[in-house]
């Protein structure tokens, strides 16, 4: 990490244990006179430092943020995105329509900053100014195809429930960062998920998990490597509908069933002008030809062999969440997914989870890896 001499706010790498080799994870410590974070008390330098300590680290973390304003977290967001709008890249209100999944979480907004998700496990009333509010924790066992046993469930393993990017995938785009913010922690015992290789890796119930694009790339072969910079990548529209009856593979990285998605002609009103590129195209430098690949089941296969080289232990970052953490993630930087089985607590007090989440829309698109 770069030393600053002049900034009151560093960053220092999270324990070896915990980074091992996922290459994400550091620490924010605020200056002594700043220990709620406010952006009107750091410096240039220090937002500089935030900046580097988190495009160096794909994901930092902040400590003991209870009572945080929430407007600070939009805020927050355009320190690392000065093209960040002023709206959430759900849309002004929460996604309720119950043919696209994200519903399913009952996710509310905050009155005071409606960029601000509240989401959860349990049931909540009168927070901050919401009358009542009955978040879901999502899990596995509601989207894989073959999802633990009982006896498995009772020993406590888990599996990570979808990797993602936070982002619409249709007509607003992927914003640069988002943030979480853990309000109330349940305290119920650790979990652990099993690897392909047979290894295990014990984390707290309900960590948000990681692994970097950066490390992906690292894995891959130099055929591969070449291909991946040399694609577009495009999704069906109003995305999260066209999956709403698919399932997914055991390690949460890919859709293996073909034939469960909604027909384009059956989701909801949509327009080819906020639709990116499709279907998926490479180009090989060497001839100028161009290849589309537009049959669905092969695009899945071809970028699930490159992303399950990153499955493994020791490329997993699981947060271990305390009460008044703040959690910035690169979002375009990382995939991540909730884990964790949380629904059998959810009507016990101290075992509620309370969460906020804040994530931008951006008027830049992604910028190619090579141009």
């Amino acid at each position: 990490m770069p030393s600053r001499t002049n900034s009151s706010l560093t960053a220092s790498l999270l324990p070896e244990d915990e980074r091992r080799e996922s290459m994400i994870g550091a620490e924010i410590n605020l200056p002594d006179e700043t220990p709620i974070l406010d952006l009107d008390k750091l410096t240039e330098e220090d937002k500089q430092t935030l900046r580097q300590a988190l495009f160096d680290n794909s994901v930092v973390v902040i400590r003991n943020q209870q009572g945080i304003n929430p407007q600070t977290l939009p805020k927050l967001a355009a320190v690392f995105d000065p093209h960040a709008t002023n709206e959430h890249s759900a849309g002004k209100k929460a996604v309720s329509d119950p043919r696209n999944i994200l519903s399913s979480y009952r996710a509310g907004r905050l009155p005071a900053a409606p960029q601000v998700s509240v989401i959860g496990s349990g049931k909540f009333t009168d927070y901050e100014g919401i009358s009542e509010l009955e978040v879901v924790h999502l899990d596995h066992t509601l989207f894989h195809e073959s999802p633990l046993s009982p006896e498995e469930l009772d020993k406590n393993y888990t599996r990570p429930y979808r990797w993602h990017m936070d982002t619409p995938l249709y007509e607003r785009l992927p914003g640069e960062v988002t943030i979480l913010h853990g309000v109330q922690i349940p305290k119920v015992p650790d979990q652990k998920i099993k690897f392909e290789n047979g290894e295990e890796k014990t984390i707290a119930a309900g960590s948000t998990a990681f692994f970097s694009g950066a490390r992906v790339f690292n894995l891959l072969t130099p055929e591969e490597k070449e291909f991946a910079m040399n694609t577009t990548v495009t999704y069906a529209p109003q995305a999260y509908e066209y999956i709403r009856n698919c399932k997914c593979s055991a390690d949460g990285l890919t859709i293996p069933t073909f034939g469960k998605e909604t027909p384009l002609e059956e989701l909801s009103e949509w327009t080819q002008e906020h639709v990116a590129e499709y279907p998926l195209t490479t180009k090989n430098h060497a001839t100028g030809e161009v290849t589309v690949v537009d049959d669905v089941p092969t695009v899945r296969k071809i970028v699930y062999a490159m992303q399950r080289k990153v499955y493994a232990a020791e490329n997993i970052y699981a947060h271990r969440w305390r009460e008044g953490d703040v959690v910035i993630f690169h979002n375009k930087g990382v995939m991540h997914s909730i884990t964790g089985q949380l629904s059998k607590y959810k009507e016990e007090e101290e075992k509620k989870r309370l969460m906020w989440q804040c994530t931008m829309s951006t008027t830049q698109k992604p910028i190619p890896y090579r141009t």
